[in-house]
């Protein structure tokens, strides 16, 4: 399965209004790709894990967990490692 990085900016024409970056230009098929996901992230059905998770006290533990630690320098690859 080829994974394309649909997000990343480098990858449209950036419109300048003055020295400020104001917006990028999209080819149509990039388009289609952004519809697509935005359409699936907004009309995603609730999961009941997550409201399980959400309702005990095991987030705030989890969160506060992660909070305490210190970040690792080298992220990328320990995730890529997983």
């Amino acid at each position: 399965m080829m994974q394309l990085a649909v997000w990343e900016k480098e990858r449209y024409p950036v419109v300048y209004e003055g020295d400020q970056p104001k917006a990028v230009m999209v080819d149509i098929d990039s388009f289609a790709q952004i519809e697509l996901i935005l359409d699936n992230l907004l009309n995603r059905e609730d999961e009941p894990e997550d409201a399980i998770l959400a309702a005990s006290a095991a987030l705030k533990r989890l969160v506060e967990r992660a909070r305490a630690e210190q970040p690792s320098p080298n992220w990328e690859a320990e995730l890529d490692a997983l």
